[in-house]
Protein backbone atom coordinates (compact mmCIF):
# COMPACT_ATOMS: atom_id res chain seq x y z
CA UNK A 1 0.00 0.00 0.00
CA UNK A 2 0.96 3.53 -1.17
CA UNK A 3 2.09 6.19 1.71
CA UNK A 4 -0.12 9.15 1.86
CA UNK A 5 1.47 12.31 2.63
CA UNK A 6 0.86 13.59 6.38
CA UNK A 7 -2.08 16.26 5.87
CA UNK A 8 -3.15 15.05 2.52
CA UNK A 9 -6.87 14.28 1.75
CA UNK A 10 -7.42 10.86 1.10
CA UNK A 11 -8.89 10.20 -2.53
CA UNK A 12 -12.92 9.03 -2.26
CA UNK A 13 -13.06 5.31 -1.59
CA UNK A 14 -15.27 4.44 -4.33
CA UNK A 15 -19.08 2.83 -3.80
CA UNK A 16 -19.37 0.11 -2.08
CA UNK A 17 -15.46 -0.80 -1.23
CA UNK A 18 -14.72 -0.91 2.66
CA UNK A 19 -12.93 2.46 4.09
CA UNK A 20 -9.71 1.62 5.48
CA UNK A 21 -8.31 4.41 7.80
CA UNK A 22 -4.62 5.75 6.00
CA UNK A 23 -2.06 7.01 8.99
CA UNK A 24 1.27 8.48 8.32
CA UNK A 25 4.08 6.25 8.60
CA UNK A 26 6.94 6.10 10.79
CA UNK A 27 9.08 7.75 8.08
CA UNK A 28 6.97 10.75 7.81
CA UNK A 29 6.56 11.45 11.21
CA UNK A 30 10.30 11.15 12.12
CA UNK A 31 10.84 13.62 8.73
CA UNK A 32 8.48 16.62 9.65
CA UNK A 33 10.46 16.56 13.35
CA UNK A 34 13.66 16.94 11.81
CA UNK A 35 12.03 19.86 9.52
CA UNK A 36 10.84 21.37 12.93
CA UNK A 37 13.90 20.75 14.91
CA UNK A 38 16.00 22.67 11.65
CA UNK A 39 13.49 25.69 11.47
CA UNK A 40 13.70 25.96 15.50
CA UNK A 41 17.24 26.48 15.10
CA UNK A 42 17.38 28.59 12.05
CA UNK A 43 14.43 30.90 14.35
CA UNK A 44 17.34 30.90 17.29
CA UNK A 45 19.72 31.96 15.45
CA UNK A 46 17.80 34.65 13.33
CA UNK A 47 16.90 35.62 16.82
CA UNK A 48 20.36 35.80 18.49
CA UNK A 49 21.84 37.96 15.60
CA UNK A 50 18.76 40.42 14.97
CA UNK A 51 17.91 41.31 18.92
CA UNK A 52 19.12 43.85 20.66
CA UNK A 53 20.98 43.20 23.94
CA UNK A 54 17.67 44.23 26.30
CA UNK A 55 15.61 42.50 24.24
CA UNK A 56 13.25 40.15 26.31
CA UNK A 57 14.48 36.57 25.29
CA UNK A 58 12.32 34.77 23.15
CA UNK A 59 10.26 31.88 23.99
CA UNK A 60 11.80 28.30 23.39
CA UNK A 61 10.10 26.95 20.20
CA UNK A 62 7.84 24.51 20.73
CA UNK A 63 8.24 21.44 19.18
CA UNK A 64 5.63 21.02 15.52
CA UNK A 65 3.03 18.59 16.25
CA UNK A 66 2.25 16.58 13.34
CA UNK A 67 -1.20 17.30 11.09
CA UNK A 68 -3.41 15.91 12.35
CA UNK A 69 -4.93 12.12 10.77
CA UNK A 70 -7.85 11.86 8.55
CA UNK A 71 -11.18 11.22 10.48
CA UNK A 72 -11.70 7.58 11.01
CA UNK A 73 -15.04 5.80 10.00
CA UNK A 74 -16.81 4.09 11.96
CA UNK A 75 -15.73 0.53 11.02
CA UNK A 76 -12.62 -0.13 12.88
CA UNK A 77 -8.78 0.08 11.27
CA UNK A 78 -7.34 -3.33 9.51
CA UNK A 79 -5.44 -5.36 12.27
CA UNK A 80 -2.25 -4.94 10.13
CA UNK A 81 -2.12 -0.47 10.78
CA UNK A 82 0.94 0.58 13.19
CA UNK A 83 0.51 3.27 15.61
CA UNK A 84 2.01 6.51 15.28
CA UNK A 85 2.53 7.19 19.54
CA UNK A 86 5.98 6.00 19.41
CA UNK A 87 9.06 7.83 20.99
CA UNK A 88 11.47 10.05 18.95
CA UNK A 89 14.54 8.12 17.52
CA UNK A 90 17.94 8.89 19.01
CA UNK A 91 18.82 12.00 15.87
CA UNK A 92 15.68 13.30 16.92
CA UNK A 93 16.14 13.82 20.80
CA UNK A 94 19.49 15.30 20.27
CA UNK A 95 18.34 17.84 17.84
CA UNK A 96 15.34 18.87 21.05
CA UNK A 97 17.99 18.95 23.25
CA UNK A 98 19.81 21.33 21.20
CA UNK A 99 16.76 23.44 20.59
CA UNK A 100 16.59 23.60 24.63
CA UNK A 101 20.51 24.21 25.15
CA UNK A 102 20.47 27.13 22.31
CA UNK A 103 17.36 28.41 24.26
CA UNK A 104 18.79 28.83 27.50
CA UNK A 105 21.72 29.85 26.49
CA UNK A 106 20.29 32.73 24.57
CA UNK A 107 18.36 33.52 27.95
CA UNK A 108 20.98 33.45 30.23
CA UNK A 109 22.98 36.18 27.53
CA UNK A 110 20.00 38.27 27.46
CA UNK A 111 19.83 38.61 31.38
CA UNK A 112 23.66 39.12 31.57
CA UNK A 113 23.09 42.25 29.03
CA UNK A 114 19.73 43.41 30.56
CA UNK A 115 21.70 43.44 34.28
CA UNK A 116 24.80 45.24 32.66
CA UNK A 117 22.55 47.94 30.77
CA UNK A 118 20.55 48.32 34.35
CA UNK A 119 23.86 49.08 36.23
CA UNK A 120 25.20 51.15 33.62
CA UNK A 121 21.32 53.05 33.53
CA UNK A 122 22.02 53.48 37.64
CA UNK A 123 25.59 54.69 37.48
CA UNK A 124 24.71 57.62 34.50
CA UNK A 125 21.96 58.45 36.96
CA UNK A 126 23.70 58.99 39.91
CA UNK A 127 26.68 60.73 37.80
CA UNK A 128 23.99 63.40 36.62
CA UNK A 129 22.45 63.83 39.54
CA UNK A 130 26.29 64.71 41.29
CA UNK A 131 26.46 66.62 38.65
CA UNK A 132 23.03 68.51 39.37
CA UNK A 133 24.02 68.74 43.11
CA UNK A 134 27.30 70.36 42.60
CA UNK A 135 26.07 72.85 40.19
CA UNK A 136 23.04 73.59 42.35
CA UNK A 137 25.26 74.10 44.94
CA UNK A 138 27.29 76.74 43.08
CA UNK A 139 24.54 78.60 42.04
CA UNK A 140 23.43 78.74 46.06
CA UNK A 141 26.92 80.12 46.43
CA UNK A 142 26.70 82.62 44.06
CA UNK A 143 23.15 83.58 45.51
CA UNK A 144 24.10 84.01 49.06
CA UNK A 145 27.32 85.22 47.83
CA UNK A 146 25.19 88.60 46.87
CA UNK A 147 23.31 88.55 49.53
CA UNK A 148 26.16 87.59 52.60
CA UNK A 149 30.29 87.27 50.71
CA UNK A 150 31.22 85.70 54.36
CA UNK A 151 28.76 83.10 54.79
CA UNK A 152 29.47 82.13 51.42
CA UNK A 153 33.61 82.21 51.96
CA UNK A 154 32.94 79.89 54.46
CA UNK A 155 31.02 76.88 52.50
CA UNK A 156 33.84 77.55 50.55
CA UNK A 157 36.42 76.43 53.49
CA UNK A 158 37.43 79.41 54.67
CA UNK A 159 37.71 78.74 58.62
CA UNK A 160 41.27 79.89 60.46
CA UNK A 161 42.25 83.20 61.12
CA UNK A 162 45.07 83.70 58.72
CA UNK A 163 43.02 83.48 55.66
CA UNK A 164 40.54 85.49 56.83
CA UNK A 165 43.51 87.95 57.24
CA UNK A 166 44.57 87.24 53.27
CA UNK A 167 40.87 87.98 52.32
CA UNK A 168 40.66 91.16 54.33
CA UNK A 169 43.82 92.52 52.74
CA UNK A 170 42.51 91.13 49.27
CA UNK A 171 39.17 92.87 49.40
CA UNK A 172 39.91 96.36 50.98
CA UNK A 173 42.11 97.22 47.79
CA UNK A 174 39.04 96.35 45.46
CA UNK A 175 37.08 98.85 48.21
CA UNK A 176 36.35 102.76 47.55
CA UNK A 177 38.21 103.77 50.01
CA UNK A 178 41.08 101.11 48.92
CA UNK A 179 41.00 101.99 45.35
CA UNK A 180 41.97 105.86 46.78
CA UNK A 181 44.49 104.77 48.99
CA UNK A 182 48.03 104.78 47.03
CA UNK A 183 49.40 102.22 49.81
CA UNK A 184 46.50 99.46 49.36
CA UNK A 185 48.04 97.69 46.31
CA UNK A 186 51.62 97.37 46.79
CA UNK A 187 50.65 95.87 50.31
CA UNK A 188 48.55 93.26 48.81
CA UNK A 189 51.35 92.66 46.71
CA UNK A 190 53.83 92.76 49.52
CA UNK A 191 51.39 89.68 51.44
CA UNK A 192 51.31 87.69 48.21
CA UNK A 193 54.99 88.09 47.59
CA UNK A 194 55.18 87.13 51.52
CA UNK A 195 52.60 83.98 51.13
CA UNK A 196 54.34 82.45 47.78
CA UNK A 197 57.95 82.60 50.32
CA UNK A 198 56.13 80.95 53.02
CA UNK A 199 54.83 78.73 50.10
CA UNK A 200 58.32 77.33 49.17
CA UNK A 201 59.88 77.51 52.96
CA UNK A 202 57.20 74.91 53.43
CA UNK A 203 57.78 73.15 50.46
CA UNK A 204 61.46 73.09 51.34
CA UNK A 205 60.55 71.75 54.67
CA UNK A 206 58.34 69.27 52.99
CA UNK A 207 61.55 68.24 50.92
CA UNK A 208 63.89 68.11 53.88
CA UNK A 209 62.04 65.81 55.89
CA UNK A 210 61.36 63.33 53.01
CA UNK A 211 65.04 63.20 52.14
CA UNK A 212 65.48 62.98 56.14
CA UNK A 213 63.51 59.89 56.21
CA UNK A 214 64.89 58.22 53.01
CA UNK A 215 68.61 58.44 54.53
CA UNK A 216 67.17 56.88 58.08
CA UNK A 217 65.60 54.23 55.85
CA UNK A 218 69.07 53.67 54.09
CA UNK A 219 70.83 53.27 56.77
CA UNK A 220 68.63 50.74 58.47
CA UNK A 221 68.58 48.03 55.11
CA UNK A 222 72.43 49.37 54.99
CA UNK A 223 73.14 48.34 58.91
CA UNK A 224 70.61 45.15 58.35
CA UNK A 225 72.30 43.56 55.36
CA UNK A 226 75.56 44.20 56.91
CA UNK A 227 74.29 42.35 60.27
CA UNK A 228 72.30 39.40 58.22
CA UNK A 229 76.17 39.08 56.05
CA UNK A 230 78.28 39.02 58.75
CA UNK A 231 75.87 36.16 60.90
CA UNK A 232 75.99 34.15 57.52
CA UNK A 233 79.42 34.12 57.04
CA UNK A 234 79.72 33.28 60.86
CA UNK A 235 77.00 30.30 60.05
CA UNK A 236 79.32 28.99 56.78
CA UNK A 237 82.22 28.83 59.30
CA UNK A 238 80.41 26.58 61.73
CA UNK A 239 79.57 24.23 59.35
CA UNK A 240 81.30 21.09 60.46
CA UNK A 241 84.29 19.25 58.75
CA UNK A 242 82.62 15.74 58.94
CA UNK A 243 80.18 15.35 55.97
CA UNK A 244 77.04 16.83 56.34
CA UNK A 245 74.09 17.93 53.73
CA UNK A 246 74.25 21.77 54.53
CA UNK A 247 78.39 21.19 53.92
CA UNK A 248 77.70 19.35 50.47
CA UNK A 249 74.90 21.87 49.26
CA UNK A 250 77.68 24.93 50.39
CA UNK A 251 80.34 23.15 48.02
CA UNK A 252 77.89 22.33 44.95
CA UNK A 253 76.38 26.20 45.65
CA UNK A 254 77.15 28.67 48.04
CA UNK A 255 74.82 31.15 47.54
CA UNK A 256 72.08 27.97 48.04
CA UNK A 257 72.92 27.13 51.03
CA UNK A 258 73.66 30.97 52.62
CA UNK A 259 69.96 31.67 52.06
CA UNK A 260 69.23 28.34 52.98
CA UNK A 261 70.48 29.52 56.69
CA UNK A 262 68.78 32.74 56.01
CA UNK A 263 65.22 32.03 55.59
CA UNK A 264 65.64 29.09 58.26
CA UNK A 265 67.17 31.48 60.57
CA UNK A 266 64.38 34.00 60.00
CA UNK A 267 61.34 31.17 60.33
CA UNK A 268 63.21 30.15 63.72
CA UNK A 269 63.23 33.64 65.01
CA UNK A 270 59.70 34.88 64.54
CA UNK A 271 58.70 31.02 65.92
CA UNK A 272 60.39 32.07 68.99
CA UNK A 273 59.11 35.47 69.54
CA UNK A 274 55.75 34.22 68.73
CA UNK A 275 55.88 30.97 71.27
CA UNK A 276 56.76 34.47 73.76
CA UNK A 277 54.34 36.59 72.24
CA UNK A 278 56.94 39.25 71.73
CA UNK A 279 56.13 42.52 69.44
CA UNK A 280 59.65 43.71 69.43
CA UNK A 281 62.78 42.58 68.44
CA UNK A 282 65.36 41.28 70.98
CA UNK A 283 69.02 39.80 69.86
CA UNK A 284 68.22 36.91 72.54
CA UNK A 285 65.37 35.19 69.80
CA UNK A 286 68.08 35.07 66.87
CA UNK A 287 69.05 31.19 66.88
CA UNK A 288 72.88 30.24 66.93
CA UNK A 289 74.91 28.93 64.09
CA UNK A 290 74.82 25.62 65.49
CA UNK A 291 70.91 25.72 66.52
CA UNK A 292 70.05 26.90 62.70
CA UNK A 293 72.68 23.49 61.15
CA UNK A 294 71.25 21.00 63.61
CA UNK A 295 68.01 22.48 62.21
CA UNK A 296 68.82 22.32 58.74
CA UNK A 297 70.41 18.56 58.82
CA UNK A 298 67.00 17.53 60.80
CA UNK A 299 64.40 18.85 58.48
CA UNK A 300 66.28 18.10 54.85
CA UNK A 301 67.00 14.56 56.12
CA UNK A 302 63.24 14.09 56.96
CA UNK A 303 62.64 15.26 53.62
CA UNK A 304 65.25 13.06 51.90
CA UNK A 305 64.29 10.14 53.53
CA UNK A 306 60.62 10.22 52.54
CA UNK A 307 61.67 10.28 48.73
CA UNK A 308 63.79 7.14 49.60
CA UNK A 309 67.20 8.34 49.74
CA UNK A 310 69.76 6.75 51.94
CA UNK A 311 71.32 9.89 53.35
CA UNK A 312 73.64 8.47 55.39
CA UNK A 313 75.37 6.27 52.18
CA UNK A 314 75.11 10.20 49.94
CA UNK A 315 77.42 11.63 52.61
CA UNK A 316 79.63 8.45 53.01
CA UNK A 317 83.14 9.40 51.91
CA UNK A 318 84.12 8.20 47.82
CA UNK A 319 85.71 5.20 47.85
CA UNK A 320 89.39 5.16 46.86
CA UNK A 321 90.01 4.85 42.76
CA UNK A 322 91.62 1.56 42.00
CA UNK A 323 95.10 1.50 40.70
CA UNK A 324 94.97 1.65 36.60
CA UNK A 325 96.30 -1.91 35.38
CA UNK A 326 99.33 -2.11 32.79
CA UNK A 327 98.97 -3.90 29.75
CA UNK A 328 101.49 -6.14 29.29
CA UNK A 329 103.87 -4.65 26.31
CA UNK A 330 104.30 -6.52 23.01
CA UNK A 331 107.28 -6.30 20.31
CA UNK A 332 107.09 -7.16 17.00
CA UNK A 333 110.81 -8.04 16.89
CA UNK A 334 111.39 -12.00 17.29
CA UNK A 335 115.01 -11.36 18.34
CA UNK A 336 114.30 -9.09 21.41
CA UNK A 337 114.15 -10.39 25.16
CA UNK A 338 113.23 -7.46 26.79
CA UNK A 339 110.00 -7.14 25.03
CA UNK A 340 109.96 -3.21 26.48
CA UNK A 341 109.19 -1.55 23.12
CA UNK A 342 105.77 -0.20 22.62
CA UNK A 343 103.24 -2.30 20.57
CA UNK A 344 102.43 0.80 18.64
CA UNK A 345 105.93 1.34 17.90
CA UNK A 346 106.28 0.72 14.05
CA UNK A 347 109.51 -1.77 13.43
CA UNK A 348 112.39 -0.16 11.47
CA UNK A 349 114.00 -1.51 8.42
CA UNK A 350 116.12 -3.62 9.74
CA UNK A 351 114.11 -5.14 12.23
CA UNK A 352 112.03 -6.56 9.33
CA UNK A 353 114.78 -7.91 7.57
CA UNK A 354 116.31 -9.15 10.45
CA UNK A 355 112.32 -10.53 11.64
CA UNK A 356 112.52 -12.40 7.29
CA UNK A 357 115.57 -13.66 7.92
CA UNK A 358 115.12 -15.22 11.19
CA UNK A 359 111.97 -16.66 9.61
CA UNK A 360 114.01 -18.16 6.45
CA UNK A 361 116.50 -19.76 8.57
CA UNK A 362 113.76 -21.43 11.03
CA UNK A 363 111.68 -22.83 7.73
CA UNK A 364 115.29 -24.08 6.26
CA UNK A 365 115.71 -26.03 9.84
CA UNK A 366 112.34 -27.23 9.87
CA UNK A 367 112.68 -28.69 6.13
CA UNK A 368 116.76 -30.61 6.94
Amino acid sequence: MADVPVGAVPAPAPAGAPTVERRPTPSAVRAEKLAAVTAGLAKLDAAAVEAPPAAEAPPAPAEKTPAPAPKPDAKPAPSDAKPTDEAPDDKTAKGLAAIDRRAKQFRDEQAAERAKLELERAELARLRADVEGRGSSLDEIKKLAKLDPIAALAKLGIDSEDEWENVGRGAYPRTKAGKADPRAAPAVAQTQAQREIAAQIAELRQQQSEIAEFLRTQTAQTQKKAFVDQYLDAAVKAIPTTPTLIGKLHSKSPERARQALLDLGASMEAAAMKADGATKYDPSYTPSHADVIAEYERVRRTELEEQGVDVDALLAPPKPAAAPTTKPKATLDPTSTTGTRPVNDRPTREQKLAAVTLGLKKLEAEQN
